[in-house]
């Protein structure tokens, strides 16, 4: 698929309303057409099974949509490595939380390669580029919250001082979702945790959100909270 041929198709599937709803929330420099992420993740599939390569050769980088199906193609490779190499140029193009969050939670072939993806995400995560940090701290979302890895997850939390806004939110969504998973060592590392108020707070907050937490630990976490500097 060429360039041209992607935007043609792009904008033959143009939702405006959805464009005005997504332009609200998503805070991207580029321009936008206005396509919902199933199509999106359709049209990279098809690519996917062609000439894949070429593909990401020519694609340009106008529009939001452009990048989001350039970040879905790469995550569709299935070569562990050679998709990790893509996907870390591509990093380079990201200025918004969603391009990130949907290309990462595309990267099923990190499934497979768990322990080249957690040292990949040791090596991204102390990037000078905020949004290479937060890919890190999704891919720990995504595919690390597990026994084996959960202290290393609340390591990497404490030992980030990044005061980037998307990257202070991502952690306190990870941490809402190893308490759900893992109340009692999450509840642990919360009462000893000495990162920021701000991310702190939130990660409470984001619980609180939880139909999965108990009512009675809800009343718990909000006297927990403290006040923000």
């Amino acid at each position: 698929m060429t360039n041209e041929e992607l935007l043609k198709m792009l904008f033959s599937n143009q939702d405006l309303k959805y464009k005005e709803f997504n332009d609200k929330i998503v805070n991207t420099n580029k321009k936008t057409i206005g396509v919902r992420s199933p199509i999106l993740k359709k049209i990279a599939y098809s690519i996917l099974k062609g000439d894949y390569d070429s593909f990401l050769k020519n694609v340009k980088d106008e529009y939001y949509e452009q990048i989001m199906v350039e970040g879905l193609v790469i995550s569709g490779i299935k070569d562990f490595d050679k998709m990790i190499e893509k996907l870390d140029k591509f990093m380079l193009k990201i200025d918004n939380w969603g391009v990130c969050d949907m290309v990462i939670s595309n990267c099923k072939v990190i499934n497979k390669n768990k322990e080249k993806a957690f040292s990949y995400v040791n090596k991204i995560i102390t990037s000078k580029n905020p949004w290479k940090v937060r890919c890190a701290f999704d891919i720990l979302i995504s595919y690390f919250i597990e026994d084996k890895y959960l202290n290393d997850i609340f390591n990497l939390i404490e030992n980030d001082k990044n005061d980037f806004y998307y990257v202070m939110m991502v952690k306190a969504w990870l941490i809402s979702i190893c308490y759900v998973k893992y109340p009692k060592e999450t509840l642990k590392y919360l009462k000893n945790t000495k990162i920021d108020n701000i991310t702190y707070n939130k990660a409470i907050s984001k619980i609180c959100d939880s139909l999965r937490v108990k009512k009675e630990d809800k009343i718990m976490l909000k006297k927990m909270k403290k006040m923000s500097k």
